[in-house]
């Protein structure tokens, strides 16, 4: 991609990324239902991954890579995460909020990082994700935010980039929903449920 090109990429980029602020406040004040939200952000997030994508394409070179090119391909494929389903955990009510996808992990395994994530957001410390390995080729993120955290189940380590995706996505969903997860009891049919765009467009089996 050429300076130009970037550089118009990056703008509309910003703008998409202002109207996704401007539909996560409008919920959030009540002026949009949840299905409006959801149609709406879908919308903005599929333009967002698509320039996105384009933003990281290498850039074309004139040498030829030894090997056949469908052999780095067939490689990158078969070790690339793939999202199996996640879960959103409430802290301040200590529940599960939603289940999207295909998550067969017992609760389990998952409350000793949940509990720390609680004491923690009660004591007002820093958190950062967790990754962490559960089998042969099976993999949990546990992404924090100010209410809740997200576990996402994935086959094969998750990538740096589709770890920021789905801290993108939880932060839409807290901004959205702030008024709903501030209190003690959630109700779940109240929600906007950004992480729709990922399940309906990421959660493939391996």
């Amino acid at each position: 991609m050429d300076t130009t090109s970037r550089s118009r990429t990056e703008t509309l980029k910003n703008d998409i990324q202002r109207k996704i602020q401007t539909v996560l406040a409008e919920f959030a004040d009540g002026t949009l239902s949840r299905e409006q939200f959801h149609a709406i952000y879908a919308h903005y997030s599929n333009q967002l991954t698509i320039l996105e994508a384009a933003l990281n394409l290498p850039v074309s070179d004139d040498t030829q890579p030894v090997g056949k090119p469908n052999e780095t391909i067939a490689i990158r494929t078969s070790h690339m995460g793939k999202a199996l389903g996640l879960v959103i955990y409430h802290h301040k009510s200590g529940m599960f909020v939603e289940t999207l996808g295909q998550f067969d992990v017992p609760p389990s395994r998952l409350a000793p990082t949940l509990n720390d994530f609680s004491l923690m957001i009660e004591t007002n410390k820093l958190i950062d994700r967790r990754v962490e390995k559960i089998g042969m080729k099976q993999w949990l993120l546990f992404a924090p935010g100010r209410y809740t955290t997200i576990v996402t189940l994935f086959h094969n380590e998750p990538s740096p980039h589709q770890i920021r995706e789905l801290e993108r996505l939880h932060h839409d969903f807290e901004v959205a929903n702030t008024s709903h997860l501030a209190v003690s009891r959630v109700d779940p049919s109240k929600l906007a449920y950004p992480f729709l765009v990922f399940v309906q467009q990421k959660l493939k089996r391996p």
